[in-house]
């Protein structure tokens, strides 16, 4: 039974009770030497958008104030209106802050939300990783001058140290801490001390926070019988340039949190693929590769490639161009979504009606979202080729680019009938 697609009005009313305002920051994690942008994004109650007002920096508060008066004899549409307003905070120093979002309008002040930035210093000390649980770890700080005698205080807490074989890095075992915690780390020697503010953060290992971790996608991790006798496996790698470090142990054969070998990933059942957490900044150097093939036939092709999919590859609304309607392909859409959101429409070829609603769920151990759909039976239903398929909210126009919306990514396998071939199709 399919659900009714809400009306503009009423859907945004509903998500505008279930979300409202967010605080999202550029870059997700700065330091000391990146200038941040703070986006204040959400749902305005009529067709008269607040603009940019004033920053203040108070302390470790930062208060985001948006103008909300109207002019003089405005009159204003009445309805509900997506709007996102940047604000310039420069550069900060090293820190916790908690930034606050108001409405100013009418003399008087409304705060529309908060969240809390960290700015670390990464320049006087490297420490890896930056990112502990709150059962805290070992971490290694590179050692370009400290002589045998140096020692470790992170957090006021004076620690134990040792140094690899090769003293490259200086090893500190960081003691616990509560989630969402920024403190110093002080190394201490006979050549002086060097302090790095707000250095090492600890994060809830049961979320997946933004400002700590980017999600990276392996759509396909399939292995066993498929149509028609063909017997399919995805083979899948990781290729490490120096140490990355993720939110959870790869399944891998002796793989951990921390990646410093190359390594192939075990396949599972999961139609979601696989889904992981890197710590933000550590895995520039490593490379991704997957493909799947069908072995039964593996002498006729080496298999298709599948994308990797990274945190900048998704996006508000995805279309797929030049898509084969022929009644000898079956074509299946995978959608992943990174944020809650209750369906989404795919749509056969614009200006038709030839549309089918696809409701996803939380992925398990994660903060994304998986759908499917088949395609099959619709396609040969497009007035014009070749055929384009859009997928966007439901209850808003396909001509609409969300700006509040989760960002998605998708991808099209199609399958050749007669020969079992896999051709897969994502946007670029």
């Amino acid at each position: 039974m399919r659900r009714p697609i809400l009306s503009v009005a009423l859907f945004l009313l509903l998500l505008a009770n279930a979300r409202g305002e967010t605080i999202r920051f550029d870059p997700p994690n700065p330091t000391t030497h990146h200038s941040v942008d703070a986006m204040v994004a959400g749902i305005w109650h009529d067709g008269c958008l607040p603009a940019v007002k004033s920053i203040a920096v108070n302390g470790s508060t930062i208060s985001l104030h948006l103008n909300a008066d109207l002019p003089p004899g405005a009159s204003c549409p009445q309805s509900l209106v997506q709007y996102a307003r940047t604000f310039h905070l420069e550069i900060l120093p090293a820190g916790s802050y908690t930034v606050i979002a108001f409405a100013d309008a009418n003399g008087g002040v409304s705060e529309l939300a908060r969240t809390t930035l960290i700015v670390r210093e990464a320049e006087a000390l490297t420490i890896r990783p930056y990112a502990l649980p709150p059962s805290g770890g070992i971490i290694l700080i590179d050692n370009p001058f400290f002589p045998a005698s140096a020692t470790v205080t992170i957090g006021g807490e004076a620690i134990g140290t040792a140094f690899d074989n090769d003293r490259v890095h200086l090893t500190a075992n960081a003691p616990p801490r509560p989630p969402g915690s920024a403190v110093d780390v002080v190394v201490t020697s006979t050549a002086g001390t060097v302090t790095a503010k707000s250095a090492l953060i600890y994060y809830d290992p049961a979320a997946a926070d933004p400002a700590v971790f980017e999600p990276i996608l392996f759509p396909l991790s399939f292995q066993g019988a498929g149509a028609f006798g063909s017997q399919w496996t995805t083979e899948s790698f990781l290729l490490a340039g120096s140490p990355a470090f993720f939110r959870d142990p790869l399944p891998c054969s002796g793989c951990s949190t921390r990646l410093s070998a190359n390594a192939q990933l075990a396949n599972n059942a999961n139609p979601w693929g696989h889904v992981f957490y890197a710590l933000r900044g550590t895995t520039s150097t490593v490379d991704f590769s997957s493909r799947i093939r069908d072995t039964s036939r593996q002498a006729l092709t080496a298999g298709t490639e599948v994308p990797v999919v990274h945190e900048r590859d998704f996006r508000g609304q995805i279309r797929f161009p030049n898509v084969p309607a022929d009644a000898r392909f079956r074509t299946t859409l995978r959608l992943w979504a990174l944020d809650d959101f209750p369906q989404f429409i795919v749509q056969v070829d614009p200006g038709t009606n030839i549309v089918a609603p696809l409701s996803v769920t939380l992925i398990p151990g994660t903060a994304m979202y998986f759908g499917t759909a088949d395609l099959t039976p619709l396609l040969p239903q497009a007035k014009t080729t070749p055929v384009t398929v859009t997928i966007f909210p439901s209850g808003f126009p396909s001509t609409l680019t969300p700006v509040l919306f989760p960002p998605i990514w998708g991808m099209l396998s199609i399958t050749n009938n007669d020969t079992q071939q896999v051709t897969i199709l994502s946007p670029q």
